[in-house]
Parts: structure tokens; sequence; C-alpha cells
């Protein structure tokens, strides 16, 4: 009885030190931190209107496709300034359903490259490959 009694002493006691190692203590305050939580629906600056959470058979609306120019001017901008493109003639000519890719390039590797540029900035829109490859074997 003596051992049962000097065993649940020791789990008890086991119990109560074990739920105060997760606490600061009393005397040592935690300094706050530095942005207070925000939660969802509530606006997180007094200007802005909460958003509304989507109910569970609703998907949030696709992304905005980029206008035409601007996936014309994405594409001949990281065409024209990658290094590994630098002496080829790779052009895009993008309308609202594709993209096509004219010039020449010296090997498979930048041909791969033009391909994946253009692709990164198409959408939707299909690619039209129209690079032909100068590589001499």
């Amino acid at each position: 009885m003596k051992q049962l009694a000097l065993c649940l002493t020791l789990l008890l006691a086991t119990a109560c030190f074990a739920q105060q190692q997760g606490q600061p203590p009393a005397d040592r305050q935690e300094p706050p931190q530095g942005t207070p939580p925000t939660f969802p629906g509530q606006p997180q600056d007094p200007g802005q209107q909460p958003t509304r959470p989507l109910p569970p058979d609703e998907q949030a609306p696709p992304p905005q496709m980029l206008s035409t120019a601007e996936v014309q001017r994405q594409i001949t901008m990281h065409l024209n300034s990658e290094p590994a493109l630098e002496r080829t003639n790779v052009d895009a000519q993008v309308t609202d359903s594709s993209v096509v890719l004219r010039g020449n390039v010296a090997n498979e590797d930048q041909h791969d490259l033009a391909l994946r540029i253009a692709q990164s900035y198409a959408g939707d829109r299909q690619i039209i490959d129209r690079v032909k490859v100068s590589e001499h074997t």
C-alpha cells in the first residue's frame, strides 16, 4: 500500500513538473510581439474591407491573365536579357490565343531555353515553335 501511494505521489509530481516546463517563469514577462495576429474576416487596417471567405463548394477565381501587350513585353525582355541567348535572333509575336516564336539558335539548349521563357509568360496561350536550330553535326 505504501508503494502504491509513493508511486501515485511520484506520478503526480512528475506531471506537475512537466506541465510547468512549457510556461515562462512568473517573474519574467515575455515582450509583446511586434505585429498583432490577424484572423480571417478581420480587416488588417481600418480602411480595408474584410474579405468574404469562399464556401467549400466554390473555387477561387482564376488569376488575371496578362494583356497581350504585357506578355509580348515580358517574353521579349527575357529573351533579349538572357545571356545564353545573346547571339540569337529569337523573336515572339503574341496574340490573345498564341505565342509564335521565330528565329535561329545555335543549339538545342538555346532552343529549349527560348521555349521555356515563352511558356513561363504565355499563360493559356498556345506556343507555336518556328525556331530553327542550326547546330552542325
